[in-house]
């Protein structure tokens, strides 16, 4: 009987150190810091950063295209600077003239010729403002003393005398234009040959007889350029 009370009373101790030791283990799970999901590594954003070149509309990359085509302005040259060029001429051009923009056309691109900068403008006039572009006029003008004047294109031998303006469409494909103011009793003269208000070329005479002569042509570009009459 003393046994069997014993073991009664013994049972509980066992039983609590049991249940102690579930519970220390469960204490020690909870407590014991949990590995954190496993994700990717965050891929780092790079800003893109936008184009410093403006884009160009497709009349002005045709009228880049096209002046380039034609005249040489130099690598360093940006197709945006000669886009921008092409709508300030046509802007300038709508309130004054085609002759007014040879200068800054220059002054922007100093490689080129006079006749380079009529043409310029002209290719802007038809690639981005083509409700202001119309034929290329050539005009020609003799001043001075009592003289004969011959001019024209070539094949041609229109007449007249001083003072003489005449201004007609360089129409068709003549590549050659003249003009020559001869004196009759001595004095001056002058002969001037302008493409759209241009002057290309002019020459002086003075004297009994003598000539003044001028005449323009245009180069393997298609710009007009003065034609020496010497030799």
């Amino acid at each position: 009987m003393k046994f069997q009370a014993f073991t009664r009373r013994a049972v509980p101790p066992i039983m609590a150190a049991a249940a102690l030791g579930a519970g220390l283990t469960a204490c020690g799970r909870a407590s014991s810091p949990q590995p954190p999901a496993s994700s990717a590594p965050a891929t780092p954003t790079t800003a893109v950063a936008s184009s410093a070149t403006p884009t160009l509309s497709a009349p002005q990359l045709q009228f880049v295209s096209d002046v380039r085509n034609v005249l040489t302005f130099g690598s360093d040259v940006a197709d945006a600077k000669v886009a921008s060029f092409g709508q300030h001429a046509c802007r300038s051009v709508q309130s004054g003239t085609l002759a007014g923009e040879v200068q800054p056309a220059r002054q922007a691109f100093p490689t080129i010729s006079k006749g380079d900068a009529i043409q310029l403008i002209t290719i802007a006039e038809k690639d981005l403002c083509p409700a202001q572009s119309g034929p290329q006029m050539v005009t020609y003008v003799a001043t001075g003393s009592n003289a004969d004047v011959t001019y024209g294109p070539s094949g041609s031998g229109y007449q007249g005398s001083v003072p003489l303006t005449v201004t007609k469409p360089l129409v068709g494909n003549p590549q050659f234009y003249s003009m020559s103011v001869q004196l009759k009793n001595g004095g001056t003269a002058t002969c001037q040959i302008r493409v759209d208000g241009v002057t290309i070329v002019s020459a002086s005479a003075s004297g009994s007889t003598n000539v003044a002569s001028c005449a323009m042509n245009q180069d393997l570009n298609g710009s007009w350029q003065e034609t020496s009459l010497s030799g």
